[in-house]
């Protein structure tokens, strides 16, 4: 039988044959299950050559991100700079570099920044100012997410005649809903890895006029693979076609190039150097290339705790592991079985963090959502049902996951790999790479906002010291995105975003979850314009 196309016509195409698809899937909607029996072929211009054999589908190269919603909060939220000085008095600064919290002073903001300094109380800092007293509350940067994917739409497949075609859309009520929820749980700044730079710039053009609420964003386009996927998906084939895509995405605004899956060596290469040559950075995910292999090439960026390549197992276990994967996402228990933390490849990649330095999100979340979602208590649905947009909910909840195809025993298996994956986590953010923290908002199950609390709270469950982990989500992160000078942390000349909690979140994350106020752009946000963001009221 002939096989159908997956994607757009043109260059790059993947192709999925009807007779490998289950008898289960009678309508495209029903699709649940569609992935984990599939095995595809890259096609370019409709021809292949002859003998190549079939790769194995590999499902997260077609993952997607997004959710739909608010589009503003109303006049009073918008985020243009007051005009107005802003003085938040008696307030204790949260130090996260020097890690101590200071005495009560007073933190005037003018223009969106922070202007001065002083002693609780003080004429200067009051003086003028819209005063807002906080009897010793705390003060900290504002949040920083590193993985928060914010335009995109669900994952859609759907059928035209014998046609396969898998989308993933960008919608720009779908990132005012995201960006609404990212502020009303402290989430300031983001850099949103992968997705269409037209509707990027689109949201940064509505935030700049104040007709959203929302984080400042640093993007990156559509990532760089073997295989198209309108949305987010660039097929190239060749080190000229990963020039042309980066020199694009550049002209286009990305402040990041990111490399995918699916890209051979030579191909990875050809992309960092092309990112350097615009003078950009270039972040990956990697799979059958090893991190080991990856960051010697310059690599700026890993992004995920999921480091699968079997090059990264004991010599022993290579072999074994590549004749007895299947495709999908069963990898992200089968490899850890075989991996040891603890062994000569955990230290050859920790040895290599050191060494090189990269930038690096584990987003430990969207993976434990997956681990644990055959479970009926499991808190990701509720918090999914919640906060994400209901289109994204409904593509969840009906077709998209990270375990399509688990049996229990799967799940079972990936519980009991847990403890693996944590332990690797402690030692990665022991290193001396720029570590930050990242969720992949958007993948399934992974809400705007609350999903990035979750993420700390699983990386201190894992052992990662309380220190680290604020660091990682504030100061860390934007010296990573190369705004150190201007975010990620509360001194005079820096940009006034910010968080103002009850408690001091140096004793327990928790309670960098529930802000009393939240500064974004010098606009202070009270806790009933945050529930209203969070879309709780």
């Amino acid at each position: 039988m002939e096989g159908v196309d997956l994607g757009p016509r043109g260059r790059h195409r993947t192709r999925i044959r009807w007779d490998q698809i289950d008898s289960r899937w009678e309508a495209p909607v029903s699709y649940r299950n569609v992935f984990a029996s599939l095995r595809v072929r890259n096609q370019a211009d409709g021809a292949t050559e002859a003998g190549t054999p079939t790769p194995d589908f590999n499902m997260h190269r077609l993952i997607s991100w997004s959710l739909t919603g608010l589009l503003a909060c109303g006049p009073a939220l918008s985020l243009q700079a007051a005009s107005k000085p802003l003085a938040l008095d008696r307030v204790r600064i949260v130090d996260l570099e020097a890690g101590r919290s200071g005495e009560a002073q007073c933190v005037r903001i003018e223009q969106g920044r922070i202007a001065r300094i002083a002693s609780a109380g003080s004429r200067a800092c009051l003086g003028g100012a819209t005063v807002v007293p906080l009897d010793g509350r705390y003060l900290m940067p504002g949040l920083i997410d590193m993985h928060a994917h914010l335009t995109l739409g669900p994952l859609e497949v759907r059928r035209e005649g014998e046609e396969v075609i898998i989308q993933a859309l960008p919608d720009d009520a779908i990132a005012d809903h995201n960006a609404a929820r990212l502020v009303g749980f402290g989430i300031t700044t983001i850099r949103n890895p992968a997705g269409d730079l037209a509707a990027a710039m689109r949201y940064r053009m509505r935030r700049a006029e104040g007709a959203v609420v929302g984080p400042e964003s640093f993007d990156a386009g559509k990532v760089l693979n073997d295989v198209d996927l309108p949305g987010l998906g660039t097929g190239v084939r060749t080190v000229d076609d990963v020039r042309q895509a980066v020199a694009a995405q550049v002209d286009a605004g990305a402040d990041w190039i990111k490399l995918y899956t699916g890209l051979t060596p030579e191909l990875l290469q050809a992309g960092i150097d092309a990112a350097h040559g615009h003078d950009r950075p270039a972040v990956a995910h990697l799979e059958d290339v090893a991190w080991t292999d990856a960051l010697p090439m310059g690599l700026d960026g890993i992004v995920h705790l999921m480091p699968v390549s079997p090059d990264l197992l004991a010599p022993q276990d290579v072999e074994a592991y590549r004749e007895a994967r299947r495709p999908g996402t069963f990898g992200f228990f089968e490899w850890w079985e075989r991996f040891d933390p603890e062994g000569a490849e955990a230290d050859r990649m920790v040895a290599a963090f050191d060494r090189y330095r990269p930038v690096f999100d584990a987003t430990l979340v969207a993976f434990h959502a997956a681990f644990v979602q055959d479970q009926a208590d499991s808190p990701y649905l509720d918090e999914a049902r919640r906060y994400a947009h209901p289109r994204l909910f409904e593509n969840w909840t009906s077709f998209f996951t990270f375990a399509i195809g688990w049996e229990s025993e799967d799940f079972a298996r990936a519980r009991a790999v847990w403890p693996k994956v944590q332990r690797m986590a402690v030692r990665l953010y022991a290193s001396n790479a720029r570590m930050t923290i990242g969720t992949d908002m958007s993948n399934p199950r992974i809400a705007p906002g609350v999903s990035f609390h979750r993420e700390m709270r699983l990386l201190a469950d894992a052992g990662v010291p309380t220190s680290r982990i604020l660091a990682a989500a504030t100061w860390q992160a934007a010296d990573a995105l190369g705004v150190g000078d201007r975010l990620g942390r509360v001194a005079i000349g820096y940009e006034a975003d910010l968080l103002v909690l009850d408690d001091n979140p140096r004793e327990d994350l928790a309670h960098a979850r529930e802000a009393h106020a939240v500064v974004v752009d010098g606009r202070y946000l009270d806790s009933a314009a945050l529930a209203t963001l969070r879309g709780d009221e």
